[in-house]
């Protein structure tokens, strides 16, 4: 599943880059915009965790929890508050009420709490260039995630983790669509 859910990510993280990067164009100089973000996956009392942090031109930084958990999946329309600071480090802390459902299954609701910091180590690399009508540099770098995650959803899990190092990314998208191609 872990797999599947990163070929997922990924794709998603392409086209997201792509759709914000140009939603976004007017917040910016004209034609220059630059998007962070930010994964991890830790493991919380058997549920998986998936960590998706944003810092898109023109908005507040905001981390969207998903949870997995048995035959669940845990989902919330709320933002939790982030802090970007370029490739070196980026935090969030805050509460998040989650409604999970499964196929087959009852639907339930809890909460997911976080106070988490990714810190950058080891080289930054470049991505290979998305087809794009602008200019679109990627640039990652490896987190190690630390802090604490606790997800409470009463008759599926009520676990709380210490994070220590657990792998991470950290990106930046800059895109420039004023530069000819």
């Amino acid at each position: 599943m872990r797999t599947r859910t990163a070929a997922a990510v990924t794709l998603l993280l392409a086209a997201g880059t792509l759709g914000t990067l140009t939603g976004t164009a007017a917040a910016a100089p004209p034609g220059n915009t630059t998007t962070g973000s930010a994964y991890a996956f830790p493991l919380v009392g058997g549920a998986g965790v998936f960590l998706s942090a944003f810092d898109p031109d023109g908005e507040a930084a905001f981390v969207v929890p998903e949870v997995f958990a048995g035959r669940y999946e845990c989902v919330t329309e709320e933002r939790v508050p982030a802090a970007f600071s370029g490739l070196g480090a980026v935090s969030a802390a805050g509460t998040a009420t989650l409604t999970c459902s499964g196929f087959e299954v009852p639907d339930l609701t809890g909460t997911l709490t976080v106070d988490v910091a990714w810190r950058g180590r080891g080289p930054v690399t470049a991505q290979p260039p998305v087809p794009s009508e602008c200019r679109l540099r990627v640039l990652e770098r490896a987190a190690d995630v630390t802090g604490s995650v606790t997800v409470d959803v009463p008759g599926l899990v009520d676990a709380t983790a210490a994070l220590d190092g657990v792998p991470g990314t950290i990106r930046s998208a800059l895109s420039n669509c004023a530069a000819p191609r």
